[in-house]
């Protein structure tokens, strides 16, 4: 028996201890029980990702994994990507020996590769292809590459794979494993992958959502050199969406909008390195020398994690930071799902308060270097779960937490509650206002 949807869908944190108790005594529970399947998927694989940086270059770029015994010439299992021009592509795979990665730009367009196009594979210091070796701490592996005309992939490999392939399609032999990851894509705020009810899913279902919706950061328009970035970043079970109003009124004169498009389920720390990984590779690609965050709720806590990522990076293009209704103290309720629920979105890990996280994203300040505006709201709701001064999700004391506004050039309270302040035309004033500061 599934709980029900507008409870979970538009305010799954607000009602957290009723899901939780729905969740404890029903067995059946329907986001319970995807969530059991989806962190059982996650402990059972581990993620490749490659960067090919020269694909604007070429056209029709595949990425490929492929599980290859060597030593009998076996294929054992495969999948494909189709890679944008930013050159970034990944995959779940189950077992961590002989996966090998690679590219090829298909430059006669007949859907395969052929020795004449230009290619890259994974390979050693001597030019041997060779299987990617995964971080033992975060089951990850990360390669890099170029395609080139005079790189052929090895011709037993090629040969096991068309074996493996067969009769079937392309899609019929893969995996199916494949993490779309789109990087500066023009974006259609109405596509229904942007919808409130995917955000949901992408709290509940942290494997599955990438795989069937993808993620990455998306514009709004075309790249221009002469506007400076703003990327927007939603909270936990939030959506893209949630932005509308402040993409109204956002002046395209000066500014161009991106949105973070992610599974707010994840870890933090691990959503924080993805996505300075991400704009890492815009700004490798567009050179841009300026950006600001906007961030609302747990975005503000991914946000920030990124941003002092980026600057241990060496980088100095943020500069101003605009948070809205962030739970910098934690989520009070967080501890009790840790402890009780049947399973635990792992972001949940992240949100008690005085987690390792929540110790770990002050421990370097930004005040003087990245200029942070701390915006919250105080319409206050009865709950079971919440202190007496909260804006319906989260408390004050969280919102206003004595780490963040020390850090903050300006601290803003709204009579707002955690959804109704992002359409707050003060709040929206105050926020552009920041971006404008000398």
């Amino acid at each position: 028996m599934a709980p029900p949807p507008v409870i979970m869908q538009r305010h799954p944190l607000t009602h957290f201890a009723l899901v939780l108790t729905v969740g404890l005594m029903l067995t059946g529970c329907a986001n319970f029980r995807r969530l059991g399947e989806n962190l059982k998927f996650l402990e059972e694989t581990s993620v490749v990702t490659a960067h090919v940086t020269n694909t604007s270059a070429h056209h029709d770029v595949y990425g490929m994994v492929v599980e290859w015994d060597r030593e009998a010439n076996k294929v054992l299992s495969a999948d494909f990507a189709e890679v944008g021009d930013v050159g970034i592509f990944g995959f779940f795979v189950k077992g961590e020996d002989d996966q090998y990665l690679m590219a090829f730009s298909d430059s006669n367009g007949n859907g395969r590769y052929d020795s004449s196009d230009p290619s890259w594979i994974h390979a050693d210091a001597s030019g041997n292809a060779v299987p990617v070796t995964f971080d033992p701490e975060t089951d990850k592996a990360r390669v890099e590459g170029r395609l080139s005309s005079d790189t052929r992939l090895p011709a037993d490999l090629v040969a096991a794979a068309r074996e493996f392939k067969g009769a079937r399609s392309a899609e019929e032999a893969a995996s199916g494993w494949r993490i779309p990851v789109e990087l500066g894509t023009i974006a259609d705020l109405d596509d229904p992958k942007f919808s409130s009810e995917r955000g949901s899913r992408g709290y509940w279902e942290p494997a599955a959502y990438p795989m069937e919706t993808g993620i990455g950061i998306y514009f709004l328009e075309k790249y221009d050199p002469d506007k400076v970035p703003v990327l927007f970043v939603y909270g936990a079970a939030g959506s893209p969406q949630d932005w509308r109003t402040f993409f109204a009124r956002i002046d395209r004169r000066k500014y161009q909008p991106w949105f973070l498009h992610y599974p707010t389920g994840r870890r933090l720390d691990e959503l924080g390195s993805s996505l300075n990984r991400g704009v890492g590779l815009l700004q490798s690609y567009y050179g841009f020398q300026r950006m600001h965050v906007v961030a609302h709720s747990m975005g503000g806590l991914v946000s920030r994690d990124f941003i002092l990522k980026n600057r241990a990076d060496g980088n100095r293009y943020i500069d101003r930071f605009v948070t809205i209704s962030t739970p910098w103290g934690g989520q009070e309720f967080a501890k009790s799902g840790v402890k009780r629920a049947p399973s635990v979105i792992p972001s949940w890990h992240d949100m008690v308060p005085g987690s390792p996280f929540q110790k770990h994203v002050f421990e370097r300040r930004l005040r003087g270097k990245v200029d942070h505006l701390l915006l919250y709201g105080h319409h206050a709701k009865r709950s079971m779960t919440l202190p007496k001064e909260n804006d319906g999700t989260v408390s004050v004391a969280s919102q206003t937490n004595e780490h963040a506004t020390d850090d903050a050039v300006e601290v803003v309270g709204f009579d707002e509650d955690h959804v109704s302040i992002l359409s707050n035309d003060e709040v929206i004033r105050r926020a552009y206002r920041h971006l404008e500061r000398p």
